[in-house]
């Protein structure tokens, strides 16, 4: 019996949506697999229609000596295979000014006791040179394993019927363009400071784009009071669990991340067919076609991002081959791609381990 395990278990966060595509593909490759943790499995259960195990921490742990436990929570170290989703040492250098201490302590004696022979899955390249920069992990024991994103909720059919009445749930013109950043809601990591500073440049070069940011309960003070707010050019809607009409509403996907291992939501904004603005501290930009190339910046400045979407909101040509560039790409990182691929790199450690 394969455990998938994470202390607390929330289909909402890409870890869980992961983690029930991986559940799939193994059972789907004739392997027992299940998914364990100490908090969330009911919740799961209802959300996501599979089950999962109540397990403490400590028994999972312990079920490292016995079975074959794939952690996707930086807590067993002796799992046999460890999925990355996080890496602390490496976000902390981008943001300094929060406070990383427990979280980059508790990572570092983590590292400090995982057993040798695991097999290191970060999910993207990003992540994976910066754990052998920190960590000193042999490169031939970690492996890039980019995500992928639901399908049948993020596709161009979808985007097209959701387009009209998202548009008017926002009062926002057919033909007034409609940048957006879409998020979990952590503002501070995603770049919101660099998105209202981009958005006041392009409101400069493009005085009728409209703005839409959604994630948390609601915006910081700072932008709530600011003018692009106050005038109504800067909306917000709240963490959803139907983001996928908001990206519909969409012309452009500005994605200002400080740092970011991967970001599902630009494999999301790809699905349907929105050009994308980042940079390459996205782990997810990794998973955009070649045509991306000159468009992305190298560092989330918000002159940078700024020059970028007004270049393309000014170039109608340049916004439909990224748009049909990213459809035809989208389907290699969808949850059927990395439910297969990924049961696969758990299934090769597990013939090699034996």
């Amino acid at each position: 019996m394969i455990l998938l395990y994470r202390p607390s278990l929330d289909y909402s966060s890409g870890a869980g949506q992961l983690m029930q595509m991986q559940v799939h593909g193994l059972r789907d490759a004739g392997e027992r697999a299940e998914i364990g943790c100490a908090r969330g499995a009911l919740k799961f259960w209802l959300r996501s229609g599979t089950r999962a195990r109540r397990i403490p921490v400590r028994a999972a742990r312990d079920a490292g000596r016995e079975r074959f436990v794939v952690d996707h929570g930086l807590c067993v170290p002796n799992a046999a295979v460890l999925f990355l989703h996080n890496l602390a040492t490496e976000a902390s250098s981008h943001m300094p000014s929060r406070d990383w201490t427990a979280q980059v302590s508790a990572e570092r004696d983590f590292f400090a006791e995982l057993r040798a022979d695991a097999l290191l899955v970060a999910n993207s390249r990003l992540v994976a040179d910066a754990l052998c920069a920190r960590y000193g992990a042999a490169p031939e024991r970690v492996v890039v394993q980019h995500p992928g994103y639901l399908a049948a909720r993020f596709n161009p059919s979808r985007a097209a019927a959701l387009r009209a009445p998202a548009r008017r749930e926002l009062g926002i013109a057919a033909d007034a363009p409609l940048v957006g950043l879409i998020t979990s809601g952590d503002f501070e990591k995603r770049g919101l400071d660099v998105f209202v500073a981009a958005a006041e440049r392009i409101t400069a070069g493009r005085p009728d784009t409209r703005f839409l940011v959604v994630g948390s309960k609601s915006l910081p003070m700072s932008v709530r009071r600011h003018a692009l707010t106050a005038t109504g050019r800067l909306l917000h809607r709240p963490k959803s669990r139907a983001p996928e009409r908001w990206f519909a509403a969409l012309d452009l996907f500005l994605y200002p991340a400080l740092f970011e291992e991967f970001g599902m939501v630009v494999l999301e904004a790809q699905a349907v067919g929105l050009p994308i603005v980042t940079s390459r501290r996205v782990g997810a930009a990794e998973c955009l076609p070649p045509a991306y190339e000159p468009w992305l910046a190298e560092r989330p400045v918000a002159v940078d991002l700024a020059e970028r979407v007004l270049a393309l909101l000014a170039d109608d040509a340049a916004r439909r081959e990224l748009s049909a560039a990213g459809i035809a790409n989208a389907p290699a990182y969808d949850d059927r791609a990395y439910a297969r691929a990924s049961a696969a790199t758990i299934l090769v450690q597990k013939r090699w381990l034996k």
